[in-house]
């Protein structure tokens, strides 16, 4: 199909107004930001790894600043269970989130448990407040 710069330009803003739109109406129902979505790592080496996850279901997040391999480690939990680590390409930020005092949590966003267990689950990331 051949688009033209005009048609482009008209379908992304509109495509962008209504990500906007539903962005904007899920940050006031969690009374949250969201800061990023990203794939679990580690999860074939959590406690999780036959769980079954539920779209929009609440993990917690905990840093971990004793972790051998990255010092800004960040684990995800369901309940007790660790599911695995926010990527070590996003971790500083998010723990640094954290020790400054600020409320932060996941959300999953995708799962299917096909998939390899690197690619198998993604979560968005929430600030509250």
């Amino acid at each position: 199909m051949i688009c033209n710069r005009r048609n482009f330009i008209k379908r992304f803003l509109t495509l962008g107004a209504a990500a906007v739109t539903t962005a904007a109406a899920k940050t006031k129902a969690f009374g949250a930001t969201k800061l990023t979505t990203l794939k679990v790592a580690g999860l074939q080496y959590g406690e999780c790894t036959d769980d079954t996850f539920i779209l929009d279901e609440s993990l917690s997040l905990v840093p971990e600043p004793d972790n051998p391999y990255d010092r800004y480690a960040v684990a995800i939990f369901k309940k007790e269970k660790r599911v695995g680590y926010i990527p070590k390409t996003n971790s500083r930020i998010v723990a640094s989130i954290i020790e400054n005092g600020s409320k932060v949590h996941a959300r999953v966003r995708y799962f299917d448990k096909h998939k390899d267990p690197w690619d198998r689950v993604w979560v968005s990331v929430w600030m509250e407040g």
